[in-house]
């Protein structure tokens, strides 16, 4: 069977799974019945850090009752991927509506050929980690419109960009959040063993040769699988901007452009270059650590509305306030779908920590891992497994990590197995099934994304478009890692 046709078998079984809102309440449900049989059956695990006993808490009780209902608002106001999105939303609303969006991909496009749109695309997505989550809500709507724009299926654009953004998420030329985090859980592991502090920097030599595997790979996927198969299964493509007179709109970026992206850029300058500036950390004066990186969505949005609302003036769509605000209540609309399932997803999130579920489910699934004592490259590449299919069902890398380090990172220096090498592992398998799994809580964003241009894209299509780079990602990207250990070589410079 060739890769088409492998791929049209999967979408047709995947074509079962239900609608994501569908999904997620009957995930609910299960969460409330595995709950209480978790805490009849007195499900437990210890936690190895500080030897707490982890519980399961049944949802079907008093307390899960009164934790149900007296949290439903905030589980959903706090739920982290919705701020972001709708200020984004707001942002690039404007920019479309003032036609600023089509006039940039009109000239990206005139400059691009296929394949350097296809190569820019995977680079910026890979590199989008250094601004953690901003490449979901500010790259992947331009994948698709870049593609569009080419006469190209937008769908092989959107996937693109989202295998490179969250597939590619743990690779980087640039040592970022994600490098900080990951470290500092795995020092805090190791200490129960040993005197060892793992460096931001341990994972920096492979992470850095990720990049340009992770680039090629990803558009040779998308070239020879992804493409092909949407070219032979187009489905009802829905004819964006012909329907809408803003959207259509193409002019001059002109003066008033110019000025305006000065004055930010200078902007952005004075707020992060002098010592001191108000977005560096006020005790050690990072920009990897502080009110910069806290702030960096709020200032692509602020910095992406401004040039759109003088875009938008001097082109005369934007005559009045009442034209301007339309466009920000377009935004809205447009991601009212993710709103209404994010709703969902944040009670299933919350009810799947409270009972306890996930973390007991780890702790036994991890100490099983490190029952098997098997050699360092064999060792990693279980883990990776391990962590793959893990990364299914716990969607957060920073939540996963702080509960199987303090298991693994331990266990396996015993065994002679450097804590930077677990960590690189876990950050392969954990980066490459990022894009099969529903819940994760920018897959629904993905989803709304992709209906745009496609209004019967189904959970099932999208999981099928993914499926190519995830399990190559994790077969060339873990390969790689496998053979970096048997061979011995430094995964950064502080190992």
């Amino acid at each position: 069977m060739n890769v088409q046709r492998w791929l049209f078998s999967i979408e047709r079984k995947a074509s079962v799974i239900p609608h994501p809102m569908a999904l997620f309440i009957y995930l609910l449900l299960i969460v409330l019945i595995l709950s209480a049989v978790g805490q009849a059956f007195n499900w437990q695990a210890q936690h190895p850090s500080d030897l707490k006993v982890l519980a399961v808490n049944s949802l079907i009780s008093a307390d899960g009752l009164r934790f149900i209902l007296s949290s439903l608002v905030d589980n959903f106001m706090s739920f982290a991927p919705v701020g972001p999105v709708v200020i984004m939303a707001l942002a690039f609303s404007l920019a479309e509506r003032s036609g600023l969006l089509r006039t940039l991909i009109m000239k990206l496009n005139q400059g691009a050929g296929h394949a350097s749109m296809s190569w820019a695309i995977a680079f910026l997505g890979v590199m989008s980690s250094i601004a953690v989550d901003s490449g979901y809500v500010v790259l992947l709507p331009l994948c698709a419109a870049l593609f569009y724009a080419q006469g190209r299926h937008p769908l092989a654009g959107l996937a693109l960009g989202f295998a490179c953004v969250s597939g590619g998420f743990s690779a980087n030329l640039l040592v970022g959040p994600v490098d900080a985090m990951l470290s500092g859980i795995s020092t805090e592991a190791v200490a129960l063993v040993a005197n060892k502090e793992v460096s931001i920097l341990g994972n920096y030599y492979f992470m850095l040769v990720s990049v340009p595997l992770i680039v090629a790979t990803a558009v040779l996927v998308n070239r020879w699988w992804v493409e092909p198969y949407l070219s032979a299964n187009k489905g009802s493509l829905i004819r964006v901007g012909e329907q809408d007179d803003v959207s259509t709109h193409a002019g001059t970026l002109g003066r008033g452009f110019w000025v305006a992206l000065v004055l930010i850029m200078a902007t952005w300058l004075a707020l992060t270059v002098p010592d001191g500036a108000v977005l560096r950390d006020p005790q050690t004066g990072s920009l990897k650590q502080g009110p910069f990186m806290a702030s960096l969505v709020a200032m692509i949005a602020l910095s992406v509305a401004l040039l759109a609302s003088v875009f938008g003036i001097q082109q005369g769509m934007f005559r009045s306030w009442s034209t301007w605000v339309k466009a920000l209540e377009q935004g809205i609309k447009d991601i009212a779908p993710y709103l209404v399932l994010m709703f969902v997803v944040a009670q299933f999130i919350a009810w799947f920590k409270w009972s306890g579920l996930g973390p007991v489910l780890a702790v036994h699934l991890a100490k099983t891992l490190e029952a098997w004592q098997l050699n360092a490259a064999l060792s990693m590449a279980f883990l990776m497994i391990f962590a793959a299919i893990l990364n299914l069902f716990i969607g957060s890398a920073s939540a996963k990590w702080g509960l199987l380090a303090p298991i693994l990172v331990p266990a396996f220096y015993i065994l002679g197995i450097e804590p930077e090498v677990v960590q690189g592992a876990y950050r392969v398998a954990d980066s490459s099934t990022n894009i099969i799994t529903p819940l994760m809580p920018y897959f629904p964003l993905v989803l709304a994304y992709g209906q745009k241009y496609q209004s019967d894209l189904s959970v099932g299509r999208l999981l099928t478009l993914m499926l190519p780079y995830a399990f190559t990602f994790l077969l060339i990207w873990g390969g790689l890692l496998t053979l970096w250990v048997a061979f011995g070589w430094p995964l950064g410079p502080s190992q």
